[in-house]
């Protein structure tokens, strides 16, 4: 008797129903698995079509840092849980960015692609593709004019601020988990959700 294939986790697809169920009372839409092109890959969650001007405090209150700073009205997030930050991850997610924003026929100003780590990213390689840390902890851009399309956010290393702390939920690191979930059962806004 063979044995039973072991089921995959959906972990972009757990990423995108807490993200909808966050951020659609905030007049933020959420899609996950969504196509860039007519004969798509997927990108793993597209956060779209903001439906305000730019972003309100009460979208601000749950977004991470990085994203919330945007200016893009189009968020594309390539969801990286189990792989970590590397080229074949910046090439998929540079692809993506191109693809949609062609696609979609939107300029760069528009769409934020980010790269999301669930894992922390070696110092080596942060180097080899010329990113650096931004003024908020976990959060990484790079210097040059191609590469500087996606933004990295590493969710072991983003700060415990409020509005961090969705998306630390997914975080690599147990104790970082442990320690978000506890911040987040304390915190009266949230407790619905819990």
């Amino acid at each position: 008797m063979k044995p039973e294939p072991i089921k995959k986790t959906s972990w972009h697809r757990l990423l995108a129903k807490l993200l909808e169920l966050l951020l659609s009372p905030v007049n933020i839409d959420v899609h996950h698995d969504m196509g860039v092109m007519t004969d798509p890959p997927e990108v793993d969650i597209l956060l779209l079509k903001r439906q305000t001007a730019k972003w309100t405090a009460a979208q601000r209150a749950l977004l991470p840092d990085g994203i919330r700073n945007s200016k893009a009205s189009h968020i594309l997030i390539e969801f990286k849980y189990t792989e970590s930050f590397n080229e074949k991850a910046l090439q998929q997610a540079l692809g993506y960015d191109f693809f949609f924003k062609r696609a979609k026929e939107l300029s760069d100003e528009k769409v934020q692609t980010v790269l999301l780590s669930a894992k922390t990213p070696w110092a080596e390689t942060l180097e080899y593709l010329g990113y650096s840390q931004t003024e908020f902890p976990g959060v990484y851009r790079s210097e040059s004019p191609i590469l500087d399309q996606v933004l990295l956010l590493s969710l072991n290393d983003l700060s415990n601020e409020s509005h961090n702390a969705w998306i630390k939920c997914f975080a690599s690191k147990k104790k970082i988990k442990e320690k978000t979930l506890k911040q987040l059962k304390t915190s009266s806004r949230l407790k619905f959700f819990l």
